[in-house]
């Protein structure tokens, strides 16, 4: 199984709409962050560690 590895923002065209618990939420903010930490430009966001992670589960997925 390969490593998660959180890409950099990119633009994203197709919106969604999803509720994540706070608990959750708080923790991938967490990870933005810290992945931020040094930069001089925010290079991760929310949504990119969002679109990272459901990429991961499909390269992943098994049946």
């Amino acid at each position: 199984m390969q490593k998660f590895k959180l890409e950099k923002s990119k633009s994203s065209n197709s919106p969604k709409s999803i509720r994540f618990p706070e608990d959750v939420e708080n923790a991938i903010n967490d990870i933005v962050s810290k992945a931020n930490e040094g930069l001089e430009k925010k290079e991760y966001s929310f949504n990119g560690f969002v679109v990272s992670a459901c990429k991961y589960a499909l390269q992943n997925y098994e049946e």
